[in-house]
């Protein structure tokens, strides 16, 4: 005759069954980190956004972004993305001779509760990456040193005040920039 296996075996082996079912699956990316928002956005850690740098030729954008641009001209590329039930954002890229000079993003969160919470997510991985930043005007700014443009400065702000209507998405800016003074 067999025994029934107790409560806490059977717990433990679930658990154990658990951990190995997550151990094979894919690694989480470092940039998980920071939040599922930020991961889609930043897509990666190199370069200063989304594996660009400043100066990068605007053919290589172009091939590398995972879509075609909304919008394309020389000069000029505009991308829109959606993330689920996250939200959505959108990433202009502007180049002057062929090459990327400034690159602005909107990111439009859902849950418009979470927009701290993404918000925070960008400001410790510019924090983590180029030192605290400065407060300028309720804008969160870094300066970092670029060996084509000197000073660039990333600026991450919460705009969500901007929309009056209740219950209206959150949005995050973010503009990245060479400092021309």
């Amino acid at each position: 005759m067999f025994k029934p296996l107790s409560k806490s075996v059977l717990l433990s082996g679930f658990a154990m069954f658990i951990l190995l079912m997550q151990s094979c699956s894919e690694p989480k990316s470092e940039l998980a980190q920071y939040g599922p928002v930020f991961e889609q956005v930043m897509k990666s850690d190199a370069g200063v956004f989304r594996g660009f740098a400043l100066g990068d030729k605007q053919d290589t954008i172009q091939k590398t972004e995972s879509s075609q641009p909304i919008e394309a001209d020389d000069g000029y590329l505009y991308y829109e993305y959606g993330m689920d039930t996250l939200g959505s954002y959108n990433v202009a890229y502007n180049f002057e001779e062929n090459e990327l000079s400034e690159i602005q993003a909107d990111v439009f969160i859902t849950n418009s509760a979470s927009t701290e919470t993404v918000y925070d997510g960008f400001k410790k991985y510019f924090d983590q990456h180029y030192g605290v930043c400065e407060d300028h005007m309720g804008f969160a700014v870094w300066t970092v040193k670029s060996g084509k443009y000197g000073d660039v400065r990333i600026n991450l702000s919460d705009e969500s005040a901007d929309f009056t209507v209740e219950n209206n998405p959150g949005k995050i800016s973010i503009w990245i920039y060479p400092d021309k003074n």
